[in-house]
């Protein structure tokens, strides 16, 4: 068994992260704010993985990055529903005791 680097342990844990970031973010920004910040995420973690690679060339980092920031959002709607709050969601939540 091959010896995982730090640096593949910290593009791994970067990406728990996002992920997390996305799925919270995701439901609670409005829908083209959420898109932007999936793509700013998507974009970050896929310049961290090919900064590791030894010798990416200039194709890896506009293909890999053009495709990352187009289709993470596409990803997200498919993987947490729409963006955004549902419709008739309220922002408050009722504080206990409130009849509810």
């Amino acid at each position: 068994m091959s010896a995982v680097g730090s640096d593949v342990w910290l593009v791994i844990a970067i990406t728990v992260i996002a992920l997390g970031i996305a799925a919270w973010l995701w439901r609670r920004l409005p829908p083209r704010a959420a898109a932007a910040a999936v793509s700013l995420l998507a974009g970050v973690l896929g310049a961290g993985a090919l900064i590791l690679q030894d010798d990416p060339g200039p194709a890896d980092w506009i293909v890999g990055l053009s495709l990352l920031v187009v289709f993470a959002p596409v990803h997200c709607r498919f993987a947490f529903g729409p963006p955004g709050r549902p419709p008739g969601a309220s922002r408050v939540v009722a504080a206990a005791g409130d009849g509810a």
